[in-house]
């Protein structure tokens, strides 16, 4: 499932709060991305449930930049997006070669 803001940012119009809140989530989507950039090295060890998770923080995180005006840093995200969802992929194959052939 794809998220439908997912390449398209849309920055809404930021207000004195929204400025003042952004160097907060800043710090949180630099900390998200730090915690799960290597999640290719790691798709073994979660559960597909982990990485719907994992992704919709990620898609909170995104819409969270671009409704504050920043979209530009969510540049992170749009690729961390990616590696969680071929994650899913390679976890998905995985599972299947697993049980075999039917």
């Amino acid at each position: 499932m794809e998220h439908p803001a997912s390449g398209r940012c849309t920055p809404g119009s930021p207000d004195r709060t929204a400025r003042a809140d952004r160097m907060v989530l800043l710090e949180e989507i630099a900390a998200f991305v730090r915690e799960h950039g290597e999640i290719l090295a790691r798709y073994h060890l979660y559960s597909m449930d982990d990485l719907n998770r994992i992704e919709q923080e990620c898609w909170r995180l995104h819409d969270g930049a671009c409704s504050r005006g920043a979209c530009g840093t969510a540049g992170e995200l749009v690729e961390l997006e990616y590696l969680i969802a071929r994650a899913k992929e390679m976890k998905a194959k995985r599972m299947e070669g697993e049980r075999g052939p039917g």
